[in-house]
């Protein structure tokens, strides 16, 4: 988000920009919407700018914009470490993950540093 200076928004706050969003039934949306759900905010309160189908597409529509996302953490840290966009701070529920694999298989290197990442 890039709200004017701010680093600490209210829930009421999000109706007072636009929104780049994830699809309709993707999981990062679905977590946003039941957020919004128990802060008493309608997803029809938002004005919602743009849907779109990947979350670098949602990021990257954002970087070149004036609007709001609310994204994971691992999609945006490049974007927060160059200072192209800039995290706003609210309570958002974390987004549960997990990892299935058959017992037989071995865990490979991209598994292993995404468990790590999560100190698992």
């Amino acid at each position: 988000m890039r709200p004017l200076g701010r680093t600490k928004i209210t829930p009421k706050n999000l109706t007072t920009t636009a929104w780049v969003l994830r699809e309709q039934g993707s999981g990062t949306r679905s977590m946003f919407e039941a957020a919004l759900r128990k802060s008493g905010i309608k997803l029809s309160d938002l004005r919602i700018a743009l849907e779109l189908p990947s979350n670098e597409a949602v990021r990257a529509a954002v970087e070149t914009g004036d609007c709001a996302i609310a994204i994971s953490d691992l999609v945006v840290k490049p974007s927060l470490t160059a200072r192209t966009l800039h995290r706003v701070k609210i309570d958002l529920p974390q987004r549960p993950f997990f990892m299935l694999r058959h017992k037989e298989r071995y865990a490979s290197h991209a598994e292993k540093a995404l468990l790590a990442s999560y100190g698992v």
